[in-house]
């Protein structure tokens, strides 16, 4: 975002910059965090402080989470609820890349999958389950694969880019999905011992797609087109490769 950040959180929070700590936000209170010309400013609680070198918030509560005041971030499919909450630490960073400073919440994968917002509450739980083993399974390759040119320093986007993250309030809204990322802890998918990448769709056409077929490169034994009985007479909706969500 090009705009000051509003950080807030009922947790204390300590502030680094440039890997130094600048001293602890108490729990309550408001920050604004900003980017101008190489300068980061941080403004909140009794700390007030530029530095050139990036922020992170950091909690001594591995439960806690924080909120973004200043931001707006609603999923028609999902009510009138601000997806603006999310889980543990906090970074502020500058992306040459893309001229312009990045978000970026740390958190352990579990966490993370506890907050994907790609089902409902009151799906079947076998189907909430699996979708989160794909998740899981998914967000793990991209992270021992590292950030690649497109992103500025983190390793999964929080949009259907990658996976549908909406945090801290997503698992206020479904505690059935934190109960499936409970019950599912650790589990993901491998192929020869490994844990392979494990993409997933809306629906087929009454068959899946290789990875080969859409997105060229090597083929990927565990992504062969396999028939989707209760898909079948639909249109496709989605790439078509791995899982079908409807089937």
């Amino acid at each position: 975002t090009d705009e000051a950040v509003k950080f807030q959180s009922d947790f204390r929070y300590e502030v680094f910059a440039g890997g130094v700590s600048k001293g602890w936000l108490e729990a309550g209170e408001l920050a604004t965090l900003s980017y101008q010309q190489g300068v980061y400013s941080f403004v909140g609680g009794n700390l007030d402080f530029t530095s050139s070198g990036f922020l992170r918030l950091v909690p001594d509560d591995k439960e806690a989470y924080f909120t973004l005041v200043n931001y707006d971030r609603k999923i028609s499919w999902k009510g009138a609820k601000n997806f603006n909450t999310y889980r543990y630490i906090l970074e502020y960073v500058y992306s040459p890349k893309n001229g312009m400073p990045y978000v970026i919440n740390e958190l352990p994968l579990d966490l993370y999958i506890a907050g994907i917002g790609e089902t409902s509450n009151g799906a079947a739980m076998e189907y909430i389950k699996a979708l989160l083993v794909a998740a899981r399974s998914y967000a793990y390759t991209k992270i021992l694969a590292g950030v690649n040119s497109p992103q500025p320093s983190f390793d999964v986007f929080p949009t259907t880019a990658d996976q549908l993250y909406l945090g801290y309030n997503s698992e206020v809204l479904m505690p059935r999905v934190v109960q499936a990322a409970q019950a599912t802890y650790g589990e993901m998918v491998t192929y020869n011992d490994n844990v392979v990448i494990t993409p997933y769709f809306g629906n087929s056409n009454g068959w899946t797609r290789s990875w080969k077929e859409v997105w060229g490169g090597a083929d990927k034994p565990w992504l062969q087109p396999v028939e989707c009985i209760y898909d079948k007479g639909k249109s496709m909706f989605g790439h078509g490769v791995g899982m079908s969500a409807y089937d």
